[in-house]
């Protein structure tokens, strides 16, 4: 007859097979769980929920952290919170490992996490000041500041707000000092809202200027827009200081000039004037007309005036932005006056 064996072989227990029973239930973890965050936004802490024990087998967790791109990492213990150190661009998945009291792996939860690359460099504005919105103001000579705008006039009696541009009598010069909104060597890019009440004549005797200058002298760097009515055209053309910071002298101008065809009584015009270093890039426009990045800009259109510093040198890092900017506005004749109505800045970062 067989012989009953003293000890269980399910078990290892002795003692006979035990009657009736089965393996212990599987340990389950909870759920995938995921994050995904802009650039320049970080990843937050996680704490992972609940495994489903039902044995009570679990005896510790452990974290991996499994990069994609990237190299963060992730700091804490048991089921959390675990602190993540990143940047912009990582990616990869958190798992937490519950282990049995001798190191078996039981079950694993994962967690994805994602933060975006940021994206290339672009145009930014800096600043958007609508004119028309400051309260009416009669200017005086020199600089003041209207509701946080810094206006610079050259004479007395200059108006703005209310609706209404900032003005400037002909043959003087208006501005908006916008020293605040650049930094550094990036290139810089000035965008001049001008509307005119009426063209009183054709030529340069009435010619509109939207002026991008570093002292409201002209001195190097500084560049200009003008344009006036030439037949049934507008005319434009590109003046600018070919001399190096600080230094001042007679403006050159373009060596022809562009003709926007049949656009002589268009009354709204945009300059833009652009600065790379010792380079400018200068263009009218009768609606906005940003570069979509820098490669636009220095591959130039047929009505972009390219024009430049002529004795410039600098040997690596060493600066060339003036630490002073200013947006404005010249006018030749009292019968074709300008305002500006709004003035934007941009960098390209």
């Amino acid at each position: 007859m067989p012989i009953t064996p003293c000890f269980d072989p399910t078990t290892g227990a002795s003692g006979g097979a035990a009657g009736g029973g089965g393996a212990a239930a599987a340990v389950t973890p909870p759920s995938p769980t995921s994050e995904s965050k802009a650039a320049g936004a970080a990843l937050t802490a996680k704490t992972f929920g609940s495994f489903t024990d039902p044995g009570s087998v679990i005896n510790s967790y452990t974290a991996v952290t499994t990069t994609a791109t990237g190299s963060a990492s992730w700091s804490g213990s048991g089921l959390g919170a675990y602190t993540p150190s990143s940047s912009d661009g990582d990616s990869g998945t958190l798992s937490l490992n519950a282990l049995s009291a001798t190191g078996q792996v039981l079950a694993t939860a994962v967690h994805s996490y994602d933060r975006a690359s940021p994206a290339g460099a672009s145009w930014v504005v800096t600043s958007d000041t609508d004119l028309t919105a400051l309260p009416s103001s009669t200017l005086s000579a020199g600089s003041q500041i209207i509701s946080g705008v810094t206006l610079v006039c050259d004479g007395a009696g200059e108006t703005v707000g209310g609706g209404a541009g900032l003005s400037s009598a002909a043959t003087d010069a208006s501005y908006v000092d916008v020293s605040a909104f650049f930094s550094g060597e990036n290139p810089r890019l000035v965008e001049i809202k001008i509307v005119n009440a009426a063209w009183g004549g054709t030529g340069t005797a009435h010619a509109v200027r939207g002026r991008f200058f570093a002292d409201t002298a002209g001195s190097g760097p500084a560049a200009q827009t003008r344009y006036y009515p030439s037949g049934s055209d507008m005319r434009f053309q590109a003046q600018w200081q070919p001399r190096y910071v600080g230094a001042s002298g007679g403006f050159s101008t373009s060596g022809g000039s562009y003709d926007h065809s049949g656009d002589s009584a268009e009354l709204t015009w945009y300059s833009y004037i652009a600065m790379v270093r010792g380079t400018f890039y200068v263009w009218i426009s009768k609606t906005v007309d940003v570069p979509t990045s820098l490669v636009d800009l220095l591959t130039p259109d047929a009505f972009t005036w390219v024009v430049g510093v002529n004795a410039y040198s600098a040997l690596g890092t060493a600066a060339y932005q003036p630490a002073t900017a200013l947006a404005g506005i010249f006018n030749q004749d009292s019968g074709s006056l300008g305002l500006i109505e709004n003035v934007r800045t941009l960098e390209f970062k």
